[in-house]
């Protein structure tokens, strides 16, 4: 005869268990494993993504830690040469002073100055970020002879001031093996000078 679940109480519940208490006890345990097991493994790749992150973060501070053992002397090194680079810095407003360090180098170098025309500057437009230096833009225009010319562009090039060169075109003067045939050679440069706005 089967007995139903509707047939049992819990006096033949309690029964049962008392007759059986290791199986019982060992079905309950194995339940309780399997519940444990599928939990952790759903945790496991969880606990691993943490952990490779925290090893990672472990690595950047210990790498950041042995970077920073100089950064006081780095940080004077740097207010060094910021301070020395804004030393050669022009003001777009001192057009006449900044004129003047052309005229030195030609003086210096014996080209004769044609032309020297101030150019547009490359300041930031109110569109975008604005930068903290510009470009004060000249069109420098000189006249010489080969070793001149040369003599001109090394102290451009070696000078106080830092320029970035636009164009340039190079022409001789006169005809070749002509009458008038100077050896002259004309020089045009549109460059910026770096400055302050």
């Amino acid at each position: 005869m089967a007995i139903s679940a509707k047939d049992l109480t819990a006096k033949d519940a309690v029964a049962f268990i008392k007759k059986r208490p290791i199986p019982i006890v060992c079905g309950l345990a194995s339940l309780l494993l399997l519940v444990g097991a599928y939990y952790r493994s759903s945790t496991l790749a969880e606990m691993e993504t943490q952990q490779k992150q925290k090893e990672d973060e472990g690595k950047q501070i210990l790498e950041n830690v042995s970077n920073g053992t100089n950064l006081p002397e780095q940080l004077d090194t740097l207010v060094a040469a910021t301070k020395e680079m804004e030393s050669r810095l022009v003001l777009s407003s001192e057009r006449a002073r900044n004129q003047q360090y052309f005229y030195r180098i030609e003086s210096e170098t014996g080209v004769k100055e044609v032309s020297l025309q101030p150019g547009s500057s490359s300041e930031s437009t109110g569109r975008g970020p604005r930068h903290l230096y510009t470009g004060v833009g000249y069109t420098v225009s000189v006249q010489g002879d080969y070793h001149q010319i040369l003599g001109f562009l090394g102290h451009l090039e070696a000078g106080q001031q830092f320029y970035r060169l636009l164009s340039a075109s190079v022409s001789r003067q006169g005809q070749r093996g002509g009458p008038d045939a100077t050896g002259a050679i004309a020089l045009t440069l549109n460059l910026e000078l770096l400055g302050l706005p």
